[in-house]
């Protein structure tokens, strides 16, 4: 269902290798939050100068929900074009200064993202202007434990990056036991829920205005992955080797092996929560994504059936 926002207020919704970026319209003080990944900054770019962004004005203002690739990769083509001020939670600095090979995720995980200098930070209580409104930054930890999520109380629009999605979130790390991320993942959505948004804009995917009811998904993927964490193993599994198809576009079969056994977060996962080796792991996890309909294997390569 197709939700009425504010006309200064504009999601751009893209792929799942990119976030959407949320452009807040105000002539001379103009904002955007998130920036999507970086081999594709020069699309964001164009995204964010173009009629549905904003119309050849300049920015002056980048906010960041929070620091993986998928949501920061842009931040240094965004603040090279622009000259604007870039933003991050306050907890994020610890990720990506000093600038290191694994800052966002990059060498445990095979993910890339260009650095980028920011100008200073946001906290849970903080505020700030964009489209002519006063928006609140809150806390939303789980998926990432330092994420904050943005809201706009005169209208009752949330800004939520991973936290809440129209079917899901972002996955949540598994632990065996007490799992301290699933907590801070369930109070998010109490956060959320109290909030109380009219409309939510989410990191990927459409706007949408059922609140209730996607807390309700959300909280049942926390709880099934809560009670079983292999089944949250295999999902982050998944979730992150097609995340890695996304940006390198196709896979020889021949090359899945020698790459689960390359990066170092397949075989920590496969071995601790699975009891399974590499070879296996291969194995299950293109035949999983084939029947899934996620990926397809023709000629040789494995591809990703969803847009990057």
């Amino acid at each position: 269902m197709a939700v009425s926002l504010p006309p200064t207020v504009r999601p751009i919704v893209r792929g799942w290798l990119n976030s959407n970026i949320v452009v807040l319209r105000a002539p001379g003080d103009n904002v955007a939050i998130d920036s999507g990944y970086c081999t594709h900054r020069e699309e964001t770019l164009a995204l964010l100068a173009g009629p549905a962004g904003l119309e050849g004005e300049p920015l002056e203002r980048l906010i960041n929900t929070h620091c993986h690739s998928d949501h920061m990769g842009g931040n240094a083509a965004i603040a090279a074009a622009h000259g604007c001020r870039v933003t991050i939670p306050e907890g994020e600095v610890k990720h990506v200064e000093p600038w290191t090979p694994q800052s966002v995720w990059m060498a445990r995980f095979d993910q890339r993202a260009d650095p980028f200098r920011f100008d200073d930070t946001i906290g849970a209580g903080d505020t700030f202007e964009g489209a002519g409104l006063t928006w609140e930054a809150h806390g939303a930890p789980g998926h990432d434990m330092d994420a904050l999520v943005y809201f706009e109380p005169r209208h009752r629009l949330l800004v939520s990056g991973d936290a809440l999605w129209e079917n899901g979130m972002g996955f949540v790390w598994p632990e065996e036991g007490a799992n301290p991320a699933v907590a801070a993942a369930h109070a998010a959505l109490d956060a959320i829920a109290r909030l109380d948004p009219a409309i939510v804009i989410p990191g990927h995917g459409e706007p949408f205005a059922d609140t209730a009811a996607a807390i309700g998904r959300a909280r049942a993927r926390l709880d099934a992955f809560a009670a079983d964490p292999a089944k949250a193993a295999r999902h982050a599994l998944k979730v992150l080797f097609v995340f890695a198809l996304l940006d390198k576009g196709s896979m020889r079969v021949e090359d899945l092996e020698p790459y689960l056994a390359r990066v170092p977060c397949y075989g920590e996962l496969a071995h601790r929560f699975l009891g399974m080796e590499v070879p296996a792991l291969a194995r299950w996890m293109l035949a999983d994504l084939e029947r899934a309909g996620a990926v397809t294997v023709r000629d040789g390569l494995v591809r990703p059936t969803m847009p990057a």
